[in-house]
């Protein structure tokens, strides 16, 4: 299969928010440009997503006259992403440098990335308060403009379509500033001159053949995290079994690359996290949701002991963090997998097909992930049938022998908390995020209402849940363009990296719905902007060499 037009001024890899946003904004500027993506369609996780963009200062909250102070959105993504370094006196606020120098340029240029791409046509997004939506930890005192910064696709408006019409408005600007867009074109490798500059790529065709493509100032990868790559999760990432929603390419062809090229990586072992159903994820991994949001106000999350270990309507971000819990006695993960559980008045109430719910609308043909009993000792050895079949998949993990008895127990003290109204145990419904998805997808009627006493009859019916990851948030780290920094010091010359290939400098933090896709695609304009401009002054790149001349890398 021969290939047209080997040599562009950019070459971008990875057809996802970061890549395509890199694409169109380099070509707005007048670089021809080359985009590779790996799959049969653009949009990689992008695409399933509800494409929620957060974006501190956007325009729709200056219209209202609402302050997103830049010192105050700092203050609120450094306690996210480093709790247990978090100082606020501190010139970087306890943060390493390359973290505080990624978050202040996301900051800095977030309103502008999302007014340029309105302006080129590319994005389309309209704000979220209209339906109230807030800051997953807007309750803490740093966050000062909780409602606002997350936005959505304007016709979507939070809608599953989001994704695709994300993706749509990007692609669509990029071919018409004649971005040459290449499917099913795995990139295997870079070239580099005799002066250690990425010059261009090295891929492959649909057919297997082997081509090269050169860039005259820069190679951008996008390529999206590792998550669906066992022997890196395995190595960077430890813990317990994890599953993933991001695309099934997602499987960090980057890494080695940037690695043979001496990139300085950084934040391997982070991940955007969320709960996921097992048993969708094994079967569907092109099309499952994390359980983003658990409905239900007598649904309840519990571990194989049978006793809740977390409040179930708490950010899925920082609900997934309870998975990792270990047993030192059993050597074991405490809470690996975990089931959640509902009753009859929750399977008629919010059965739908929203963001991952585990409870399947009425009309659902196989809700295979689903299992049931008539009562909870009929329901437990269903449950523990599952995992006995899964085996492997749920690291071979069982139910406690005393689970029934546990698990009533938890029934009844749950119910307790509901005539009162209190969840004394995790304080399930006390912040706004909370009340947020309460109020969005249906409340029930208690003091709390997100508390209802479980049915003392059944039937029951319980899902398995297991670590779940959106995408990895680990690889190189990048500066403000986002060239690659090598691990002696300086940049890689000509390459660039940005969205989950790249390493975040959240950190552990999610700071609210879009926290992805904003960073993603700021980062995205940024470096679009910076080879633009090169290209448009018709200079190659020279970023302060790296120690020692980087040799040619594959995958």
């Amino acid at each position: 299969m021969t290939e047209p037009n080997d040599e562009f001024d950019v070459i971008v890899v990875g057809g996802g928010a970061g890549g395509l946003t890199a694409a169109v904004t380099a070509a707005d500027r007048g670089a021809s440009v080359l985009l590779l993506e790996k799959a049969n369609r653009l949009g990689g996780t992008t695409r399933k997503s509800v494409g929620a963009v957060w974006l501190p200062n956007n325009r729709f909250l200056r219209s209202e006259g609402l302050v997103d102070d830049r010192d105050a959105v700092l203050r609120y993504l450094a306690r996210l992403s480093r709790p247990t370094r978090f100082d606020p006196r501190h010139r970087c606020l306890g943060l390493p440098d390359w973290e505080y120098e990624g978050l202040a340029a996301f900051v800095d240029n977030a309103a502008i990335a999302h007014e340029s791409l309105e302006a080129m046509g590319a994005l389309k997004l309209a704000s979220s308060r209209e339906i109230g939506v807030v800051d997953y930890l807007g309750h803490l005192p740093e966050d000062e403009c909780p409602s606002g910064r997350t936005l959505y696709p304007a016709t979507a408006k939070g809608g599953r379509s989001g994704g695709q019409e994300l993706v749509d408005g990007l692609a669509g600007a990029a071919r018409a500033r004649s971005v040459d867009i290449r499917l099913e074109r795995p990139v295997t490798g870079v070239l580099t001159d005799d002066g250690g500059r990425v010059a261009g790529v090295r891929y492959a065709t649909p057919d297997g053949t082997g081509h090269t493509a050169l860039a005259r100032f820069g190679v951008v990868f996008g390529s999206g995290g590792f998550a669906h790559n066992e022997d890196l999760r395995q190595q960077f990432l430890g813990g317990p079994p994890m599953y993933s929603c991001a695309a099934t390419t997602n499987t960090g062809d980057f890494l080695p690359i940037a690695a043979g090229l001496g990139a300085h990586l950084g934040n391997m072992c982070e991940a955007w996290l969320a709960p996921i159903c097992i048993e969708r994820a094994l079967r569907e991994p092109d099309d499952v949701f994390s359980a983003f949001y658990i409905l239900g106000d007598a649904m309840m999350v519990v571990n194989r002991q049978g006793f809740r270990v977390a409040n179930e309507k708490a950010p899925y971000n920082e609900r997934a963090r309870a998975f990792t819990i270990w047993d030192e006695r059993r050597l074991e993960y405490l809470n690996s997998p975990l089931i959640a559980i509902w009753d009859q008045v929750d399977a008629e109430t919010w059965a739908m097909d929203a963001l991952g719910n585990p409870i399947p609308p009425v009309d659902e043909p196989d809700p295979y992930w689903v299992a049931t009993g008539s009562d909870l000792g009929e329901l437990s050895a269903n449950i523990d049938a599952r995992l006995a079949k899964l085996g492997p998949a749920v690291g071979y993990a069982r139910l406690a022998p005393d689970f029934v008895q546990n698990l009533s127990m938890t029934f009844e003290r749950f119910g307790e908390f509901a005539e009162d109204g209190v969840d004394q145990d995790f304080g399930r419904g006390e912040t706004p995020f909370e009340r947020y998805v309460s109020r969005r997808f249906g409340e029930g009627t208690g003091r709390n209402p997100m508390l209802r006493r479980p049915s003392p009859v059944g039937p029951y019916y319980a899902t398995l849940l297991g670590l779940g990851a959106l995408d990895t948030k680990g690889g190189p780290r990048t500066d403000r363009t986002g060239a690659v920094r090598h691990a002696m010091g300086g940049t890689i010359p000509g390459l660039f990296a940005v969205g989950n290939c790249a390493a975040s400098p959240l950190g552990q933090g999610y700071p609210g719905a879009g926290a992805t896709l904003g960073p993603i695609i700021t980062s995205g304009f940024l470096t679009g902007r910076h080879l633009g401009d090169l290209a448009r002054q018709g200079e190659k790149s020279r970023p302060v060499p790296a120690a020692g001349p980087p040799a040619d890398a594959a995958s």
